[in-house]
Parts: structure tokens; sequence; C-alpha cells
């Protein structure tokens, strides 16, 4: 998963998930904390019990182990969002703010008095164990409503070789869908369950759309979609009713787009805030 597809996961959250995130990676932190004096159960290289792990003296002021089996050592929070750092939690948790909060690295950075790269490296591994977390959060299920964006593609930094540059905010210089935009496929449903990812350039295929989405479908749910027939064969594969909502006087008070349209909406914003 890119960096591009992790935000736009980030972007679609509504206040009340950005503090159940908020509120898990703290807990996780703190678990860090209690689990200094706590001895590992296994070796997390070869998976030997604690029985084959020694003491093996102190890195950076954690205790280190090393496995008998294997003869690899490791510190007690290996695996973990604080291994190999030397930052406080206090610092972390001013890392997954701005993080949520679309804040610039160096911004980041003058906050918890470190250098850019050791900004880069904290938010990058928060942003590791967020997607761990998207990747195995329940499915939307029940009422599920499934509809696709398109973002221009951006290029910055890198020297564009197959098209004219373009400043910040400026459409594609092709007309309608084409290769310079890249496709969300986005799914939610009514209990602010939601996934997105981005696919592929243009309009995306069934099996596309197969790829990226059946792992995140409950099945036999109602699949709500604007009739697009690259759908059907997720409806078909998952064993899913699906229900075509063509316009909006289609809608009505349980059968609407509404909810991932706005999610739309939302990846726009955060992309115009960040140019």
């Amino acid at each position: 998963m890119t960096l591009k597809e992790l935000q736009t996961y980030i972007s679609e959250l509504n206040p009340y998930q950005f503090d159940q995130i908020a509120i898990q990676v703290v807990k996780y932190l703190k678990l860090n904390e209690q689990l200094k004096n706590t001895r590992p159960e296994c070796c997390p290289c070869c998976g030997k019990t604690g029985e084959h792990l020694i003491k093996k003296g102190f890195q950076h002021g954690k205790q280190r182990y090393m496995c008998k089996a294997c003869g690899k050592k490791f510190t007690y929070d290996i695996n973990q969002i604080t291994a190999h750092s030397h930052q406080p939690v206090d610092a972390w948790i001013t890392v997954i703010e701005d993080t949520l909060a679309m804040k610039s690295l160096d911004e980041t950075a003058g906050k918890i008095g470190v250098c850019h790269e050791t900004a880069f490296n904290m938010r990058h591994k928060l942003l590791a164990y967020l997607e761990t977390m998207i990747e195995t959060a329940k499915p939307p299920d029940e009422l599920v409503e499934t509809d696709e964006t398109y973002v221009t593609e951006s290029q910055k930094g890198v020297k564009c070789k197959n098209r004219k540059p373009r400043k910040h905010g400026e459409s594609a210089s092709k007309r309608g869908l084409s290769n310079e935009q890249y496709c969300i496929c986005v799914v939610t449903d009514r209990n602010k369950n939601v996934f997105a990812k981005c696919v592929n350039r243009a309009k995306p295929s069934s099996e596309d759309i197969i790829k990226a989405l059946s792992a995140h479908v409950s099945r036999k749910s109602v699949l709500l979609c604007d009739g697009a027939a690259s759908y059907n064969q997720l409806a078909d594969t998952l064993e899913c009713k699906k229900i075509e909502l063509i316009g909006h006087e289609s809608y009505d008070k349980v059968y609407h787009l509404n909810t991932v349209n706005n999610l739309h909406s939302r990846i726009k914003r955060m992309r115009k805030r960040q140019k």
C-alpha cells in the first residue's frame, strides 16, 4: 500500500473514527511501557517458547533478549510501534495527532524537537500500524454503498515524461476519464465501516473491483451502486443483492448513495488542503 492510498483512507475518517484511532494507538503506546518488565512468551523470529529465551543486556535502555534456539537478539518491544525508537510517548502522541490532522513533517519535527528524517520515520511506522488496522477492520455489511471517484495524478518532485507539467489545482489535459486520473473505489455502510483503495487509472474493470473490494464487503449484503456493470461480478461472487440507483430521483430514506458520495467529497477537500 502506498502513502497516497493510506492518506486517502485517513482523509475519509469522520471525527469519531479519528478519536477511536488515536485512543487505540495511545493504548498501544502505554502497553509498550507496561511490557518493559514483562518477559516475552516466544521468540519473534523462530517462535520458540520462553524457556529458550535469556536476557542479553540492554539496548538503548530497553531489556534485550537472545533466543538460544536461533541465536537472534531482540528487545522487549520488537514488532511494536516504539521498536528502535528513542522518542518518549509524548512525542509519539504528537506524531499521531499531526498525522491524522495532515500536518507537515517539518511542523511535527519542530514540535517534538527532532530532525525531518526522524519525524519521517516515526510517521511511516505509524502509517504501517494504521494500515494493519484498516486491513483487519470489520468489513461493511447489510446496506453497503459502493462507488468510485477520480483524482488527478500528481507527479510532484518527479520530472514529467509523458505529459506537459501543470501547476497545483489545474485539471488534467485530457477531457473526461483518462490515464491522468487515478480511480479510488470506496465502500461504506451505515455503521461507519469504511474501506477505500486506489485501483488503477481511469475506469475500473470487474477484475479490478473484485481484487480491491471482495475481501472488504460481507457476503449476502445489499449492494447499492450507480448501475455500473463492473460491479455485477462482485455482487455475484459475494451473493449480494445488487440495487442500482441511477440519479438522485431514485433515492429514498433507505436506499441512497449519500454516504459514499460524502466520502468522495472529503477526499477532494483533503487534496485541495494539501495543495
